[in-house]
């Protein structure tokens, strides 16, 4: 089975907890990692990384692939990830856990957090689980990443306490996307500066 048939097959079962029913294209996987700013200091987190086409957009961006955690909570698609990207560092776990895994792995400092989780329908508890502990860690400028299909924030920002605004459209993928940033800052730049 193809990796694309694969991540249909589980969208299937499981719309919710897959979000998308296909993967990532590179359009989007380009713009993301142009978004991201690579030269901060520190590793990024992809949360959500289904077969891999955001990291591939990283990779493509000039990221070793040792700087790039990527946490995937299907055991199918988290084994796609380290068959095609050994050099990844790969977690099968829920992305609401993202503290704890941050912390066995000694991680302190992010350059930046791509998201493709569907957390549009996590609860405002499950969502501030996801984003605290990421935003903490965050090096000066850096910011919370996450795509969505939908023309509004997917984060209840104001509720949670974090600014937010959309950078980037991408109408090249399937469905359409769009990109929002997220910081715990008020200045969040249009650009990775």
């Amino acid at each position: 089975m193809s990796d694309a048939s694969l991540f249909f097959s589980l969208w299937l079962q499981k719309p919710l907890q897959i979000g998308a029913v296909y993967p990532s294209g590179l359009p989007l996987a380009d713009m993301m990692a142009r978004q991201v700013g690579l030269h901060r200091p520190g590793a990024v987190l992809e949360l959500g990384a289904g077969t891999g086409g955001l990291t591939r957009g990283l990779l493509r961006a000039g990221c070793p692939p040792e700087r790039v955690v990527a946490l995937e909570r299907e055991p199918r698609l988290a084994a796609v990830l380290r068959r095609d990207f050994p050099g990844v560092r790969t977690i099968a776990a829920d992305a609401r856990d993202i503290e704890s895994h941050l912390a066995r792995l000694e991680i302190t400092l992010l350059c930046g957090v791509i998201s493709g989780i569907p957390i549009k329908w996590f609860s405002i508890e499950d969502q501030r689980a996801v984003l605290e502990p990421c935003l903490r860690r965050l090096a000066p400028g850096g910011r919370f990443l996450q795509l969505t299909n939908a023309f509004s924030s997917p984060i209840a920002a104001a509720r949670i306490g974090v600014f937010g605004r959309p950078v980037a459209r991408v109408w090249w993928n399937l469905p359409p996307a769009q990109i929002w940033a997220y910081s715990a800052q008020t200045d969040i730049s249009a650009e990775a500066a």
